[in-house]
């Protein structure tokens, strides 16, 4: 009789540790909301390898024409994964939307501010004024030279 209660209380142990498993409950994620990590993923990836061409021609790793030739190509590619995010965002009717909460501004702010932010990334004139690189917005020291920027 104990073998039984015992082989019931582990059956029972063994079907409640199972039972995630074979839920058919499990959350969802929308198709959209993939296509959009995974757009993000693959543009962060795109500027670790511009990053990367960046540092090994520094390095010497790469020729000048090796170099030219990766970079352009990485660019192109990057540029089409920032093209296909912007037509993620954007509904038919052409106006960015916000997942974030009820939206209080007006249409027309927010295009201005994300035009704003658009505009100061592609301002990216400041250089080093050691060696006369050119860095990003964030940097505290020039990749060329290692000045305090």
């Amino acid at each position: 009789m104990e073998l039984v209660f015992i082989a019931l209380v582990l059956v029972g142990v063994l079907a409640y540790i199972a039972a995630p498993l074979f839920a058919a409950t499990r959350a969802r994620v929308a198709p959209a909301a993939r296509a959009n990590e995974s757009l993000l993923i693959e543009r962060d990836a795109a500027y670790a390898a511009l990053r990367d061409l960046d540092f090994d021609f520094q390095l010497g790793k790469l020729s000048e024409r090796d170099y030219h030739a990766l970079r352009e190509r990485a660019k192109a590619n990057a540029a089409q994964i920032l093209q296909q995010l912007d037509a993620a965002s954007m509904p038919d009717n052409g106006h960015a939307t916000l997942d974030s909460g009820p939206q209080t501004a007006d249409a027309d702010d927010i295009e201005r501010a994300v035009a704003q932010v658009r505009a100061a990334r592609r301002k990216a004139d400041a250089h080093c004024g050691n060696c006369g690189k050119p860095y990003h917005a964030g940097d505290q020291f020039c990749a060329r030279c290692g000045n305090k920027l």
